[in-house]
């Protein structure tokens, strides 16, 4: 009978075969530990033409409205930054000090200086502001604060977007009927009680509804 010659030994391959297993597993594992430990954030809009339209803003709260203006938040920061300025005396390492632990606070939000600097701003409720609150009929409502303000808006070029809280449903509800009957398209997004407000670089599109 002819030599089947020698055996081959897969021992080795076998070996490497299951070490490359082993790995693949300790990396899902290690990512799906990751994925379920990472923060979930609420949308993120940010300023941008969506549908031929750019949002204001307004957030829903404690059964009360607050605008949230970019224009005044860039106002605050370029004041904030002027009065470091002169605090300092332009020594930019005494600058950099006072810029990381400022907040600012503008009509009901809280903000880091810091961050505001460079275009993100996440606002954080002041818990103990209040905003305006819808205590006439709507028929009544059309010389009210909320109204009012509608009339420096252009409903062909601007929608609102309303960030709403748990709380205040009907607020929204009735700042969404003055919106529609001024001819405002709306946008809506639910937040948690204490999330905060992002808007800048990095944000989520949000687009009239």
């Amino acid at each position: 009978m002819a030599s089947q010659g020698p055996e081959l030994d897969l021992s080795s391959f076998t070996d490497i075969l299951t070490c490359i297993l082993g790995i693949l597993v300790l990396i899902i594992l290690l990512t799906g530990i990751d994925a379920s430990q990472i923060t979930v954030l609420v949308s993120t809009p940010k300023e941008h033409i969506g549908d031929d339209k750019s949002p204001v803003y307004f957030e829903c709260r404690n059964q009360s409205l607050f605008h949230i203006s970019t224009e005044n938040i860039k106002a605050s920061v370029d004041a904030k930054t002027q009065e470091i300025r002169e605090k300092v005396q332009e020594d930019e390492m005494e600058f950099m000090r006072h810029a990381e632990n400022a907040q600012l606070e503008i009509e009901g939000q809280s903000l880091s200086y810091i961050f505001a600097l460079v275009g993100q701003y996440a606002l954080f409720p002041v818990q103990e502001a209040i905003g305006y609150q819808f205590n006439r009929p709507l028929s009544e409502e059309k010389d009210g604060w909320f109204s009012d303000l509608l009339s420096s808006f252009d409903p062909e070029t601007q929608f609102l977007c309303f960030f709403l809280r748990p709380d205040s449903f009907r607020t929204f509800q009735q700042a969404r009927a003055v919106a529609w009957l001024r001819g405002f398209n709306v946008s809506v997004e639910l937040l948690e009680a204490r999330n905060p407000i992002r808007i800048g670089p990095g944000g989520e599109r949000v687009y009239s509804q």
